[in-house]
């Protein structure tokens, strides 16, 4: 059960070495992939553990419905995976999100790693994936997870031959060095001890499950990339009519760019831009009744105008009184 467990934690990975970047923004993330299909036409993927991965750490991996999906890799997250996609141009990218991750037994206080899994969702290889790790929002560590491990320790050495699972080569298969190595050393040692002499270190018969179950985890791999020919090559793109050659590119993103901003000022400086005016309602009964309400405030105004008369004539009226006093006094 652990060896099986254990197994299912492999990931095909190609082995490149990718600068590490915190600041991985969507369109960056797009040409790495378009990158990595084509480089796939040269370099095989490897089964591997990815193990407590560093910020801004990357990986392109091999993801196809068949295999277990990655998502053990030394890290623990308190937030459950959510997909979203993201338009670039012609393309679309699916992201797998995974927030508040962290190093179970590493004296971290706060969960705030994230896990991004990115791949072609239109447009592109979809089974080639982007792992990216980088720093995202905190949150308190719960205490009952601050130091239980995702994993057993130490992960198997594996010993599987690498593979190509794009091109005129898919399927084809790569020797371990590793394996190369052991099975020299296990050669030797027979030719000294005979067929009852000491096993070789190393190998025992836990490792020798695991070996088979990656063995029949390949062989499902291998019956993919059939299609009736043996060395005809596996198509992953939604659209048939597309090739490998249809990747992502720096034109491709300017393009993009260029006709979303052409987009956006004609919106905002067209003449329909303008804020419509308000329709005015016109109708007979409307009419009458504005009407009626103007003469009915022109005769409130007209009342008003002559109160204020009478008011100003009895001031002026008052004003002759007082003058007129002290000369009838004396």
């Amino acid at each position: 059960m652990q060896q099986q467990r254990q197994h299912d934690e492999l990931v095909l990975r190609m082995d490149v070495s990718i600068q590490p970047d915190v600041n991985l923004n969507y369109e960056q993330a797009a040409n790495i992939l378009g990158q990595a299909a084509r480089t796939s036409n040269q370099k095989p993927y490897w089964y591997t553990y990815i193990d407590k991965p560093g910020d801004g750490e990357m990986h392109v991996i091999f993801q196809v419905p068949s295999l277990p999906p990655f998502n053990v890799d030394g890290l623990r997250y308190l937030e459950q995976e959510h997909v979203y996609r993201v338009p670039i141009g012609p393309y679309e990218l699916e992201v797998a999100e995974t927030k508040y991750g962290f190093i179970p037994g590493s004296g971290e206080q706060h969960a705030s790693r994230v896990r991004r899994k990115m791949r072609f969702s239109k447009g592109g290889v979809g089974a080639v994936v982007l792992v990216h790790y980088l720093q995202g929002p905190s949150c308190a560590i719960p205490p009952p997870y601050q130091n239980q491990p995702v994993r057993r320790y130490p992960l198997p050495q594996n010993l599987e031959p690498g593979i190509f699972c794009l091109g005129e080569r898919t399927g084809q298969k790569v020797p371990n060095p590793n394996a190369q190595g052991m099975m020299n050393g296990q050669i030797s040692l027979h030719q000294q001890f005979g067929p009852g002499g000491p096993r070789m270190p190393g190998v025992n018969p836990q490792l020798q499950q695991q070996n088979a179950a990656l063995a029949a985890q390949q062989a499902a791999l291998n019956n993919i990339h059939r299609s009736g020919a043996p060395a005809k090559p596996m198509q992953m793109y939604e659209d048939p009519e597309e090739d490998e050659s249809d990747v992502i590119t720096q034109r491709d993103i300017a393009t993009a760019r260029f006709i979303r901003n052409h987009e956006f000022l004609a919106d905002l400086f067209g003449p329909e831009s303008a804020p419509k005016p308000l329709a005015i309602d016109e109708s007979p009964e409307k009419v009458s009744e504005l009407e009626a309400t103007l003469a009915k405030l022109n005769e409130e105004m007209e009342l008003l105008q002559k109160k204020s008369l009478e008011v100003e004539a009895m001031a002026a009226h008052n004003v002759e009184n007082d003058a007129m006093s002290p000369a009838l006094a004396v």
